[in-house]
């Protein structure tokens, strides 16, 4: 009897097991992927170094009084 009990409790516990693990699972599908670190530091850095091309060329048009870009 005390088996049987046991066995009841066990197979009770599994299926909260399981069920929690069923709702963790929904739950992480519904969050968007996330990106690795190595991807967001390469894009912000992708993103500084055109802000600062940018900056110096709009820099050197100003100062020499012609375009950034020569032209053949």
């Amino acid at each position: 009897m005390i088996s049987h009990l046991d066995e009841h409790l066990v197979r009770e516990r599994l299926e909260e097991a399981r069920a929690f693990a069923a709702r963790a699972a929904l739950i992480r599908s519904l969050r968007p992927a996330r990106r690795p670190v190595r991807v967001v530091v390469g894009i912000a850095l992708i993103k500084i170094g055109h802000w600062i091309a940018g900056q110096a060329s709009k820099g050197a048009a100003k100062r020499n009084g012609q375009p950034g870009r020569v032209t053949a």
